[in-house]
């Protein structure tokens, strides 16, 4: 049991991990495993253990009792003496990881047992420990999953630590591979390098089909294929066909969003696996069940209605790319009121109050009475589906010869891309356009998802005689067969893990280059670079036509020996360049992206006032008099117009004017945009404030997002909220605006008590005004922002802090004793430190300190004990 009040729960899911090493015995023994294991295999079943790596259960607590999550930005990590450093310049495990202390973190992390299994996972330098997720930004990979302890897997301790806790599940049991969750939560550079190792381990031993497949919890493949390409994972599970199965079974949508993710299948292609082996399905135990999501987007439908339906969208996943996943219970027509805890219905009789009146589709049957009924209608469906598509497999994209191909008769020979043997020849094969769309069908020998053809704009009709290899020019290579079979290799697969890059039938660890003849260096561009370094592809611009134009890169270093060659023949030489100009000096400038004047009226009237501003302002935000900027905005102190600012913007005039020209006050008025984004101004005074004024105090049971857009159109826009929110909505309900103002749409989210974020995204049906999700900070930003679409950062209010004039020559803070440093701190800032240097390298440089021996000392918020302000009165 973990949590407390309403939010104590057991792990039921079983991710609250302390040991990775052996079995849960309230399931039994390793033998039992085992036993389980080889029965399944006899049935012709497979067994996929399901596994973590991004978390274990909550041991590690902070000194703090705070949990808020730190960011990078304002808390970055510091090296045991200090330093601060970014942990991401270290994740691929190529060089060594910077020592830490206990001083290192942003909150001070302490295990309140040693519970955990390896021991090295007791160690709290083995995690990030920079406070909960709220599931946007770099805390969805930083930050703690529902406060479950967050491995810090860019450390390569953690890497082999979780490599070899996985090798012996390998080892041990006969299990077929691994379902793997959160794989979102957990850097890139980590499943390269865990995948990879786990892999070969399998191979290894034997098990060259270890099939392991993630959970990355998007609707998007362009969020979902990296980590089959780049994290070497075989599949992931099929979000994006989810999503639109649903739209087009369910909601009664188009089939557009599912050509949508047929048209992307190429993005998962490479040299192992490919958008066949994508894991489908319908539903699960987080979202919830399909018989769910039918009742919801039908609520007046009939049970006949719905279970049409429900057929429907198993035919759907059923005779498409893929490997279809049904959850337990959708085949008895299971529903239920939502995910987690309300999918997780009982096959067997149950008392569970909540489930007993939930709906079983297609039945008159309830939860109080077992649910193994081979006669369902879903059952049956389903069951012939499953007949069906074995004996029919050409209806999922392959047509094989005799058997229904596995996963590995599907992945692409390593040597030759062609099919396996087993697999018919002749298969259509899609073409793609330029863009990445599904073209005509021309016919081919490669399986759908063959890398060479799916490369957008590579496929294109060729005489005969070059059909064998598209886009290459034809030579003949030394040393035989098994000299061409290496060299094509290594041309189809040159960052493939593990393997050694040849040439010529040559390592390229015995590199042997002979002398130059002028005059057979032919096509260049066409070949691979040497510099000290394995062959690598041309770099062509983008675009353009001829690979042989490519890129220039500035300050490119001396190519020793750079090399060319083709058909036996080499080209040497050694040239260096610098492209561009040398960079300017750097000079402060705006850290914000608008400056913004806030102006009060006695009155209250503003209509017809305007923001004539001049000076480092973006394109097209310049006005003619006396047309300015409106203002627009409403808040406590008053109204608000705004300007863009160019990119190092340093300063901004303006005045105030009405529509004919009138002036509030006749002198030019000035922002220095290094300073400060925003400024306060009255009727009639020439003073500008650059200091915040005190504001009524915000409610905390509500988030106000005030959201403007330039066309003025917000029908159909609503407010998806989730973390933080008192009645997290559903996509297809969400928040509707409370009204309408000058400035925009304004939303009111009542929120959970002690909420501090609010997960949140605007959108109009499946289109998104941003698309990655949004997360409000209630400490650091308040209760009320403002928005304006398009743009990521707020508007308002903008960040807390200043950048007044450094002067070393004055002393602002008092060290005061041993563990204490008084110092008049900004209240909004998200952080606060002091730098200090060994060798007394502390220097101002363009209006910030800097040190070519920079150490950080944190500081804490805390108030003064009373003997310290005896000792040291104000």
């Amino acid at each position: 049991m973990q949590g407390t009040g309403s939010n104590a729960s057991a792990g039921y899911h079983g991710y609250w991990i302390t040991d990775f090493t052996q079995v849960d015995p309230h399931f039994g023994t390793d033998q039992d495993l085992k036993n389980l294991i080889s029965k399944a295999h006899a049935k012709g079943m497979k067994v996929f253990f399901d596994v973590i790596t991004n978390h274990t259960a909550d041991v590690v607590d902070y000194d703090e009792k705070t949990y808020d999550y730190l960011s990078k930005g304002a808390f970055p990590y510091l090296t045991e003496d200090g330093r601060p450093f970014d942990d991401a310049d270290h994740a691929d495990g190529t060089g060594k990881f910077p020592p830490v202390g206990t001083g290192s973190f942003p909150h001070t992390p302490r295990a309140t047992s040693q519970a955990k299994v390896p021991a090295w996972l007791n160690d709290p330098a083995m995690y990030h420990n920079r406070g909960d997720s709220t599931y946007t930004g770099e805390s969805t990979t930083y930050g703690d999953f529902s406060g479950l302890d967050d491995l810090w897997t860019e450390r390569p301790e953690v890497v082999r630590g979780m490599e070899r806790i996985y090798q012996r599940w390998v080892r041990d049991f006969a299990v077929d591979g691994f379902r793997i969750d959160t794989v979102k939560h957990v850097n890139m550079e980590f499943w390269t390098q865990w995948a990879t190792a786990l892999d070969r381990y399998a191979a290894e031993r034997g098990r060259k089909d270890f099939f392991m497949f993630g959970e990355v919890y998007s609707a998007d493949p362009a969020v979902t294929a990296p980590y089959v390409t780049r994290g070497r994972l075989d599949a992931t599970l099929d979000f994006p066909f989810q999503d639109a199965a649903r739209a087009y079974a369910s909601q009664g949508g188009s089939a557009r969003k599912l050509a949508a993710v047929f048209g992307a299948d190429h993005k998962y292609t490479t040299d192992k696996a490919n958008a066949y082996e994508q894991v489908t399905f319908l539903g699960n135990h987080d979202m919830g069940r399909i018989g769910t999501f039918l009742k919801q987007d039908n609520p007046n439908a009939t049970d006949a209605e719905i279970l049409a339906k429900d057929r429907l969208a198993n035919e759907l996943m059923f005779l498409s790319r893929g490997n279809p996943v049904v959850y337990y219970g959708d085949e008895q027509g299971f529903t239920g009121s939502g995910g987690d805890k309300d999918a997780r219905q009982t096959m067997f009789a149950s008392k569970v109050a909540d489930y007993l009146d939930d709906d079983e589709i297609g039945t008159d049957r309830t939860h109080a009475s077992a649910a193994y009924d081979t006669g369902a209608p879903l059952y049956r469906r389903i069951a012939d589906l499953a007949r069906l598509r074995k004996a029919e497999p050409a209806l999922t994209g392959c047509r094989p010869s005799g058997t229904r191909p596995t996963a590995r008769d599907l992945r692409l020979h390593p040597h030759r891309r062609r099919v396996r043997p087993g697999v018919r020849r002749g298969l259509q094969q899609r073409r793609l356009g330029a863009d990445g769309d599904l073209r005509d069908r021309v016919a081919g020998h490669d399986v759908p998802g063959d890398p060479r053809r799916h490369r957008p704009g590579a496929l294109r009709r060729r005489p005969a005689a070059h059909r064998h290899r598209p886009g290459r020019v034809r030579r003949r290579l030394q040393g035989g067969r098994k000299a061409r079979r290496a060299h094509r290799r290594a041309h189809d697969h040159p960052d493939r893990p593990g393997r050694r890059s040849h040439r010529n039938g040559r390592p390229q660890g015995r590199r042997r280059w002979g002398t130059a003849q002028p005059g057979r260096l032919r096509r260049p561009g066409r070949q691979r670079e040497v510099a000290d370094a394995r062959l690598r592809r041309p770099r062509p611009l983008p675009g353009h036509p001829d690979p042989r134009h490519r890129r220039a890169r500035r300050d490119r270093p001396a190519l020793q020996g750079r090399r060319h060659r083709l058909g036996g023949h080499t080209a040497s030489a050694t040239a260096s360049s610098t492209t561009g100009t040398p960079p300017a000096p750097e000079v402060p400038r705006a850290s914000w992206d608008y400056a913004i004047v806030h102006y009060k009226r006695p009155d209250g009237d503003y209509d017809g006032w305007g923001l004539y501003a001049w000076g480092d302002l973006a394109d097209g935000e310049a006005t003619t008099w006396p047309a300015g900027h409106p203002f627009i905005g409403r808040d406590a102190y008053g109204a608000f117009a705004y300007v863009k600012l160019r990119p190092g913007a340093s300063n901004v005039g303006f005045l105030v004017v009405d529509k004919d020209g009138n002036k509030d006050i006749s002198a030019d008025r000035f922002i220095d945009v290094t300073r400060t984004g925003e400024v306060w101004i009255e009727q009639g005074e020439a003073d500008v404030r650059t200091e915040r004024p005190d504001h009524p105090a915000q409610d905390p049971a509500k988030a106000v997002l005030h959201y403007h857009r330039a066309d003025g159109d917000y029908d159909g826009w609503g407010l998806h909220v989730w973390t933080g929110a008192a009645h997290p909505t559903d996509w297809s309900r969400p928040l509707e605006p409370v009204k309408t103002d000058a400035y925009g749409a304004v939303f009111e989210v009542p929120l959970t008590a002690g909420a501090t974020s609010l997960g949140y995204i605007i959108h109009k049906g499946d289109e998104k005004d941003l698309p990655a999700d949004r997360s409000l900070d209630l400490t650091a930003d308040g209760h009320e922002v403002w928005l304006v679409s398009g743009q990521e950062k707020h508007l308002l209010p903008q960040p807390a802090g200043t950048a007044a004039a450094l002067d070393l020559t004055t002393a602002e803070a008092v060290w005061i004793d041993r563990d204490t440093v008084a110092w008049n701190g900004v209240a909004g800032a998200a952080s606060t430190q002091l730098l200090y240097s060994l060798d007394g390298s502390l220097t101002v440089r363009d209006g910030t300190l800097s040190s070519d021996d920079e150490r950080w000392i944190r500081l804490g918020k805390t108030a003064l004990t009373d003997a310290q302000k005896a000792k040291f009165p104000t």
